[in-house]
């Protein structure tokens, strides 16, 4: 399992002045059965309608997912402590969708999808991994694919990157990579040996590759490793040549619960690491998004109001502003079951009782039911994906984000 930072909705925000296109040869060789829709072609009303259309679904209608969270698999080399994955249940690994299930259900996804995550388990354990995103890439208008990586299997890695940044050159990859402790303590955490050095590996590998490829390193924060983070901290970035730093925090999850007597100091270490990241983004001894740009300004406080709701939330959690899980943010499991988000125990269905369609399932009555459940009990939770979109959809926190992306922030 890979915790997933508030970084894991990259380019959510991003509005973007072009449309792709479907490029290379089809995903199938063979005649799968079905057609694939056709994009618009680009043109200057087009973008403008799609400008329109995505900030009124985000603000107003709320009717069609963002972003999506796809666990491809719950295969993992790992074990990690603090891992929400039951290994131990047989069912886990079963009847997972199809590379020809998935082009299926990404015709489906609706017009407003910008990212998506595929995710697991340890996504690269999937030998098909390629072919799943070039369903994404193809059948979607997605600008960037996030992928959350132990970063265990670099040769895996690399093919997937030369692959893909050769055929969509105009979309960006982005790899988030976790290191919890020096060399012999995170393969300790994680239960792989020789992890450190590989996932190191990757992350540099793929700084190397390519423009359109982006790596960063994620520090979760738990009661294995608060004693000795900070350090870790500083070393990944004077030791290690890391650029690109996030920070997470575990949560209670699946078979996984917080040991309560960790909690405070697990607290107090999140809350001095993102003080420093915040610092360091700001110094530029970190990089974040460019604050040279509009967009990259606005990005910067988003993440950083996620950082400090996340803090204040996790010893003492209450409601805030309205979750959008469910309506601008979903999860698909890897065997077909979609929710609204990792936390809430409320399915709303699987894909292959609805012929894969996705907006079919979205917009059917267990969905509805539980947007309205989720908005009447003023469902909250220390989600960092999920509260990305509650920032950027909800109007209390507009003044702030406009301010940062005019370059007024304080």
């Amino acid at each position: 399992m890979q915790t997933k930072s508030p970084h894991c909705i990259p380019e959510v925000v991003v509005i973007n002045t072009e449309l792709p296109g479907r490029r290379g040869r089809d995903l199938l060789s063979h005649n799968s059965g079905f057609e694939h829709p056709k994009l618009p072609a680009f043109s200057f009303e087009n973008t403008m309608g799609n400008i329109v259309s995505l900030a009124a679904n985000v603000h107003l209608t709320r009717r069609y997912p963002v972003s999506i969270v796809h666990f491809v698999t719950h295969r993992c080399n790992a074990r990690c402590s603090f891992c929400f994955i039951d290994f131990d249940d047989p069912n886990t690994f079963r009847n997972e969708l199809t590379v020809e299930e998935i082009d299926r259900i990404t015709t489906s996804l609706g017009p407003s999808l910008q990212n998506v995550n595929l995710t697991g388990g340890e996504p690269f354990a999937r030998k098909e991994l390629i072919d799943i995103a070039r369903c994404y890439f193809r059948n979607t208008q997605i600008r960037s694919l996030f992928i959350t990586s132990n970063g265990s299997l670099p040769d895996r890695i690399e093919k997937f990157l030369a692959t893909l940044t050769e055929e969509f050159s105009d979309r960006k990859i982005i790899f988030s990579f976790s290191i919890d402790g020096f060399p012999e303590d995170h393969d300790r955490i994680r239960k792989i040996e020789g992890l450190f050095e590989n996932t190191m590996k990757s992350y540099h590998q793929v700084r190397r590759f390519s423009q359109n490829a982006q790596a960063n390193i994620s520090i979760t924060v738990s009661h294995d490793n608060y004693a000795t983070a900070p350090n870790i901290y500083d070393a990944l970035i004077e030791k290690y040549g890391v650029r690109s730093l996030t920070v997470g925090v575990v949560r209670d999850e699946g078979v996984y619960r917080i040991p309560m007597e960790h909690k405070r100091a697990i607290h107090a270490t999140y809350s001095a690491l993102i003080g420093r990241l915040l610092a360091d983004m700001k110094s530029g001894r970190l990089e974040g998004y460019d604050r040279g740009s509009l967009q990259g300004r606005l990005m910067n406080k988003k993440n950083a109001l996620v950082y400090s709701i996340v803090r204040d939330q996790y010893m003492e959690p209450h409601y805030i502003s309205p979750c959008r899980a469910g309506s601008l943010f979903g999860i698909i499991n890897a065997d077909g079951v979609v929710r609204p988000c990792e936390i809430l125990d409320r399915p709303l269905g699987n894909l292959r009782d609805y012929d894969y369609d996705f907006m079919r399932l979205w917009q059917d009555k267990t969905a509805q039911e539980t947007r309205t459940w989720i908005r009447k009990t003023n469902c909250h939770c220390t989600y960092e994906c999920a509260w990305s979109f509650n920032i950027l959809s909800t109007l209390r926190y507009q003044p702030a984000l406009v301010a940062a992306a005019l370059g007024k922030d304080v």
